[in-house]
């Protein structure tokens, strides 16, 4: 992506307005994303235990829906769909506004979970259905560029007007996250088309299930891979990784501060400055890189733990930032992979456990930290995240073994080419 703008134009004006959409969602959720346990807990006054039992209410909320929201992408006409989740998510995050009792808490919960286990599944869903292949995983990378800019930015503004204190700022805060979501949901339903190509209403796409999904012969390897990235980076980055380099003292609030905000930056730049080569490479080597990445990222924090003072903060910034490069590397990359698996009859299905093994990787990231950190001074974490990242490097050889070359290397692919493989639906033999 040496020249962002001169790619945005490059793009349907369909991919365009997804990723304009996802801007405006990224930069409402970022508003709010610090603020649900400080704002239940220290600003509406409620017991420690709302906070925790919201968050696990909406999490298991976002599971269920989400495979909801797939079953329903492969069956009814996307505009509508499309507009149920917008509207749900943005209606549960403004529902927090109000939230000032445990059952008002719990019933935000429920619906925003709800919503939003749905937005990333639609997204990616609208990515999928761009013209060619080159698009499709240019889209992918932008994306991910675009959540983490918009994101870092609404991170940036909400905690400045949170500042000042008072419920007042953060209700207007949930309210203003939940107007994204209203806004994004009526400039999709007037973009989708209303019918047609887009209804999913043939007998395929009414006959499948999520049993015939999961016999696919590539599909349980790479959820299971992507299960694992998700838990040696997005899982560990908020809480394994914290609480290894602060519990001793290796680094202190301001660092990690600067930890934070390196993840952001690094993020979007690999994505500005490799995204497109990335395109080049074939899929597999992108896993082994990114495992690679990951390993050596969990070697320097580790040992960055064990120190204090200025060696320590630059070795776990240097840590962060591999651990940055890798996310950006390899997210895109796999999840393009399974779009490209994927047929139009199983596509809503196929992102809605996409969401699924990565949050199923965020939730036990924190479970593993809580479990190890207390022993040897976190480094039996450090150890099995080394080992972890080295085994998503080994599954590369898997991958590469078992993709046909036209989707382990999709810039070799003529654009003409379908980009689902019919495979997917075929049972292992």
């Amino acid at each position: 992506m040496s020249n962002p703008l001169a790619l945005y134009r490059e793009f349907s004006p369909r991919t365009r307005a997804v990723l304009a959409v996802n801007a405006v969602n990224s930069f409402g959720g970022g508003l709010v994303l610090p603020f649900l346990w400080i704002y239940l807990q220290q600003v509406r006054g409620l017991p420690a235990w709302v906070p925790a039992v919201t968050l696990a209410v909406q999490a298991a909320t976002a599971v269920v829906g989400g495979l909801a929201w797939g079953a329903l992408l492969d069956r009814l006409v996307q505009r509508t769909v499309v507009f149920l989740v917008m509207t749900i998510a943005g209606l549960g995050t403004a529902l927090y506004a109000f939230a000032t009792s445990a059952p008002s808490a719990l019933a935000a919960a429920v619906v925003y979970g709800l919503g939003i286990s749905g937005v990333g599944t639609v997204l990616r869903f609208l990515y999928a259905g761009a013209p060619s292949a080159r698009e499709r995983g240019l889209a992918f990378s932008a994306d991910y560029a675009v959540f983490n800019a918009m994101t870092g930015l609404g991170v940036l503004v909400g905690g400045l007007v949170a500042a000042g204190g008072g419920a007042g700022r953060f209700t207007a805060l949930y309210l203003l996250d939940g107007l994204t979501f209203l806004v994004a949901a009526g400039a999709l339903r007037l973009l989708l088309p209303k019918a047609g190509s887009e209804e999913g209403s043939s007998d395929e796409a009414k006959a499948g299930g999520y049993r015939e999904v999961f016999r696919a012969r590539h599909l349980g390897v790479l959820l299971a891979t992507l299960t694992m990235c998700s838990l040696v980076s997005y899982g560990q980055f908020r809480s394994g990784l914290p609480g290894y380099l602060t519990g001793h003292g290796a680094i202190g609030p301001e660092g990690l501060s600067g930890a934070f905000a390196l993840n952001i930056v690094v993020a979007v730049l690999a994505q500005v400055l490799l995204g497109e080569k990335v395109q080049l490479l074939r899929r597999s080597t992108v896993v082994a890189l990114s495992g690679a990445c990951w390993a050596v990222a969990w070697a320097l924090v580790a040992v960055a733990g064990l120190g204090h003072g200025g060696g320590a903060l630059a070795a776990a910034m240097a840590g962060v930032a591999l651990l940055s490069v890798g996310e950006a590397l390899v997210f895109p990359v796999l999840t393009a992979l399974l779009n490209d698996l994927a047929t139009d009859a199983v596509r809503g299905r196929v992102n809605a456990l996409l969401s699924v093994a990565v949050s199923t990787g965020s939730v036990a990231g924190p479970a593993l930290a809580g479990a190890t950190l207390p022993w040897a001074r976190g480094l039996p974490l450090m150890a099995v995240l080394v080992a972890a990242c080295l085994a998503v490097a080994v599954v590369s050889v898997r991958l590469r073994a078992t993709l046909r070359p036209a989707l382990d290397l999709p810039s070799h692919r003529a654009e003409d080419e379908p980009a689902a493989d019919p495979s997917l639906l075929a049972t292992a033999s």
